[in-house]
């Protein structure tokens, strides 16, 4: 919302708003120019022609009341965003239920590398908007709640397909329809970077499938992946190291061999999304190799909060796959004991996937688990941070506990950690604060 915000304003409209609590975001937004409010009050309507909303807020807020009360149409965020992005010759959409934000930070910083000047929006409350030019938009395509339905690429890049949002979708075969319905939405002349390794944006664009026979998708479908069939590929890859490193293949061309800023396999597929996007417009392999080379993660994206003999790192991974993809990465590049703190995030992602965070967690050596953090939604019942550990234990992990105290987290982790630990920070939520505190209380005692 508030990239979206600053972007508005930048164009000379007058911007207000409000958010329940004052933040660093908040007064970013102020240094700007654009008046926010701290609290929510129909009073802060003001004169808007228009109000523009998240999913995350409740239909009884009383500026959403107001504006309806009063007649003001009521946009909501990805609407908004569809808008914004419908004057960019060049509209880069990037889907996936994993991945996005730090393929969208990869391709930005591979496009500003060849000079495009990307306008990109990023998925992070902090600096979460690069201001470019007014020929290419680089953005994140949420799935949640079908947001991205209102998003019309002329580039759609599809990560990865797997069961979130099930209290929107219902079911996997749900959340599939709404990306083959993503996958339409890109221009004829467009082209849709998918990922060869996911079996369901395999099934959902029908690889192998002639273009003509494809339902709905107009534009060309470029692969990406460890596939060998694969458009855009990697080959001897090493994720042994704090960098991972493999040899760029297109079109079953070696182009040269890639030495990332960033540890992991994951990061490894996000890059080669990056690629495959940026030779789409033309970008050559050198500038891509470089930037890849020098880019050094997202905010809570592998973050490192703090580096000694003991190492805090800040994930925003809050699904099992992610979890998993988190714990592996770190056991590969980095020696060291995995002690995963992780707060979930959602009671209805908890329900639905509570099987997998047990399984994913358990990958861990040592794991805690906080309250669940609500944001939208109220408690259900028989669902808490306390199940995750309880079904841990079930399948056989005795390494496990649930942390009721959020608050005193910092200073008993701080008493557990040894030297050879590396401590990930894992969830959507306020968690990041925890590792705030735990590398001050590292550095302090140092």
């Amino acid at each position: 919302m508030s990239a979206m915000a600053l972007l508005l304003h930048d164009a000379g409209n007058v911007v207000t708003g409000s958010d329940r609590q004052s933040s660093e975001i908040v007064r970013r937004l102020r240094e700007a120019g654009i008046q926010v409010a701290v609290g929510h009050d129909a009073r802060n309507v003001g004169l808007a022609d228009f109000v523009v909303y998240t999913a995350a807020i409740p239909k009884d807020n009383p500026e959403i009341q107001e504006a309806r009360r009063r007649g003001i149409p009521l946009v909501e965020r990805p609407e908004m965003l569809g808008r914004l992005m419908e004057s960019y010759k060049h509209r880069i959409a990037v889907s996936g239920a994993h991945g996005k934000t730090t393929t969208v930070a990869m391709i930005s910083v591979v496009l500003e590398r060849a000079g495009l000047d990307p306008t990109t929006l990023f998925g992070t409350d902090r600096d979460n908007l690069r201001r470019g030019g007014r020929s290419v938009i680089v953005t994140e395509a949420c799935e949640a709640f079908g947001s991205f339905l209102h998003l019309r690429p002329s580039i759609a890049v599809v990560l990865n397909v797997d069961a979130d949002h099930l209290d929107y979708y219902g079911t996997i075969e749900g959340v599939e329809d709404a990306f083959r319905k993503f996958a339409a939405r890109v221009d004829e002349k467009g082209c849709v970077i998918a990922c060869a390794d996911d079996a369901r944006v395999r099934r959902i664009l029908s690889r192998g499938v002639p273009a003509e026979a494809r339902a709905g998708v107009a534009g060309r479908v470029v692969w990406f992946g460890f596939d060998r069939e694969a458009d855009c590929r990697a080959d001897d890859v090493d994720t042994s190291t704090p960098r991972a490193e493999y040899n760029l293949v297109r079109a079953g061309r070696t182009l040269g061999r890639v030495r990332l800023g960033v540890p992991g396999e994951q990061n490894v597929v996000d890059s080669l999304a990056a690629a495959a996007t940026a030779f789409e417009l033309g970008v050559g392999f050198e500038d891509v190799r470089d930037a890849l080379g020098e880019f050094r993660g997202a905010a809570r994206r592998f973050e490192i909060l703090y580096d000694g003999e003991v190492v805090v790192v800040d994930d925003y991974a809050h699904h099992p796959a992610e979890i998993e993809a988190t714990i592996r990465s770190a056991r590969s590049a980095y020696a060291k004991r995995i002690v995963a703190v992780f707060q979930p995030h959602l009671y209805s992602r908890t329900k639905f996937l509570l099987d997998g965070f047990a399984r994913a967690l358990s990958l861990a050596d040592e794991a805690v688990v906080t309250p669940i953090y609500a944001a939208r939604e109220q408690p259900i019942e028989g669902i808490s941070g306390e199940s995750i550990v309880r079904r841990m234990r079930e399948l056989g992990s005795d390494a496990a506990r649930y942390e009721p105290d959020v608050q005193t987290l910092p200073e008993k982790l701080a008493d557990i950690a040894r030297p050879g630990d590396m401590i990930l920070i894992l969830g959507a939520g306020d968690i990041r604060v925890v590792g705030e505190k735990l590398a001050g209380l590292l550095r302090g005692g140092s």
